[in-house]
């Protein structure tokens, strides 16, 4: 598992390969099963669409980085509340994109109405990610060295 995250990420220290392992280990691998079997079924049923929220927000001396929930001010529009901004508070001090709230609260309202959020669906044998942050950019099987070492 090491030896896949590290020469995934060669210039990596031992915290971030712990970090990133970690954070697999709890959401990642999970997630990723979760959503190859869906993708498996059959497609009248719904689609299944991957991303990757990127955006890092500076909290806590950077430390909380693009942590699992930070995207949820922004699918609800709502990263502009002073309450979210600070040096411990979840969004940072750093401000984020000025689109970045709104291009993903429109890709949820989107996919509510629609079942697309505007990014390409996942298949059986095709596990893309949308990669959200200050650029968006859609990825055909990313980090296929970590996920073959969880498999």
């Amino acid at each position: 598992m090491v030896r896949a995250y590290r020469t995934a990420r060669p210039g990596a220290t031992a915290a971030d390969l712990r970090t990133a392992i970690l954070g697999d280990g709890l959401f990642g691998a999970a997630t990723r099963r979760m959503a190859a079997a869906h993708a498996g079924r059959d497609q009248g049923k719904g689609a299944t669409f991957g991303y990757r929220f990127g955006w890092r927000s500076d909290a806590l001396d950077g430390q909380l980085g693009a942590s699992h929930v930070m995207e949820l001010p922004f699918v609800f529009d709502v990263a502009g509340l002073a309450a979210l901004h600070g040096s411990g508070a979840l969004l940072g001090t750093t401000a984020a994109p000025a689109d970045l709230a709104r291009r993903t609260h429109a890709a949820w309202v989107r996919f509510a109405a629609t079942g697309d959020p505007g990014w390409p669906a996942q298949g059986p044998g095709r596990r893309g990610v949308q990669q959200i942050g200050a650029t968006w950019r859609f990825v055909d099987d990313p980090d296929p060295l970590e996920v073959a070492a969880w498999s």
